[in-house]
């Protein structure tokens, strides 16, 4: 049944409560079987990274700034509101575009600059969004770098400048490129560049030849790299080898790993999700608990409608009704809290079913 479509009118006749009743007995059946959850280790790093974002997002607030989400494909933020630094900039970059291309038409057909002049027009190019001009320029660029000096930095931002064009034949050539190397050390931006756009255009296959390519280097991975992986891995369904990048990433305590607030709350939601889905229930419960009881809303809301979900499957409805209630009732954060409502009425009629025990023949589930 979709419950993001679901009458939420639950209907009274014995036959349909109970057959629903049964399908949830069968699931709290298969959902069984606790584990030992987190080391200490990891307990103690994922309560800190709860707690570090908590005081990230309060000082912030506090001092009245926004966050500044940082702008794919380029990894910088945006310009603030009615600074006046952008269109300054951009003449200062105009000019020099301008001088340097007269200066190298001047000095005869075929010489062309070298590598780093070349390098600097392509960024400029980028920084006026002329992304096909600077794609032109990083290709003259590479050619020039014969001693390689500036291939990493030449690729990634080949790669940034094609997927802000919209160039998909680009980018697959810059992923391919990326690929293809014999070795990926010093090159995470390039990596987590790719990651993203593999999982936007839903590419399976290049997103698993990502992932064999980036296991190799697994014990010197850059936190953001880590984190694009584990979500990669989630997205493939490799449950147990996700939960694994997480956990490792929250064990450094913490640390943000340069990933945006969006991208924190994610680690910290995915690894009970992830322990859930591997069977250790216990283990989800208790980090659940932790963001039930956390000052940031989503988190707080996520934790209660997780909860309330194991207390549906466990047979306590009551509970399950509560918690799906104050959902319901909260702040709106997205689509889930639909199924929230839906369930509200489910878990309250399952309540009442249960207490009116053997007119619907189902007493005998709740006696043994």
């Amino acid at each position: 049944m979709d419950l993001h479509h679901a009458n939420t009118s639950f209907p009274r006749t014995g036959r349909a409560a109970a057959a629903v009743l049964a399908g949830l007995l069968l699931l709290a059946a298969t959902t069984g079987g606790a584990r030992a959850g987190l080391e200490s280790g990891a307990a103690d790093g994922y309560r800190i990274w709860l707690h570090a974002l908590e005081r990230t997002i309060a000082g912030r607030t506090a001092s009245g700034q926004e966050e500044r989400p940082v702008l794919y494909p380029f990894d910088s933020p945006a310009w603030q509101a009615g600074s006046g630094a952008p269109a300054y900039r951009h003449l200062a970059i105009s000019k020099a575009v301008r001088e340097l291309e007269e200066v190298w038409q001047d000095r005869g057909r075929g010489e062309g600059p070298p590598a780093l002049v070349a390098l600097a027009n392509a960024r400029n190019y980028l920084h006026l969004s002329e992304y096909d001009s600077a794609l032109v320029w990083y290709a003259a660029a590479a050619a020039k770098d014969t001693a390689g000096r500036f291939s990493e930095d030449i690729a990634r931002e080949t790669l940034a400048a094609a997927a802000a064009a919209g160039d998909s034949l680009a980018v697959v050539r810059a992923v391919t490129n990326t690929l293809g190397l014999s070795s990926l050390e010093g090159r995470d931006g390039e990596v987590v560049l790719a990651y993203r756009w593999l999982l936007t255009s839903r590419d399976a296959r290049a997103v698993d030849h990502l992932i064999a390519r980036v296991a190799v280097a697994d014990t010197t991975l850059d936190g953001r790299v880590r984190y694009w992986h584990a979500y990669a891995l989630a997205w493939r369904g490799r449950h147990a080898e996700s939960l694994a990048h997480l956990v490792r990433l929250v064990g450094d305590g913490g640390l943000s790993h340069g990933l945006s607030e969006n991208e924190r709350s994610w680690v910290l939601t995915a690894i009970p999700d992830l322990m859930y889905l591997d069977g250790d229930e216990d283990g989800a419960r208790w980090l659940y608990r932790l963001l039930a009881g956390s000052s940031l809303p989503r988190l707080q809301l996520w934790g209660v409608y997780q909860i309330a979900g194991l207390d549906l499957a466990s047979a306590h409805y009551g509970a399950a009704a509560a918690a799906y209630e104050s959902i319901c009732a909260g702040p709106r954060l997205g689509s889930w809290q639909d199924q929230a409502c839906a369930l509200k009425d489910v878990a309250r009629e399952l309540e009442r079913i249960r207490a009116e025990g053997e007119s619907y023949g189902t007493a005998a589930f709740f006696d043994r």
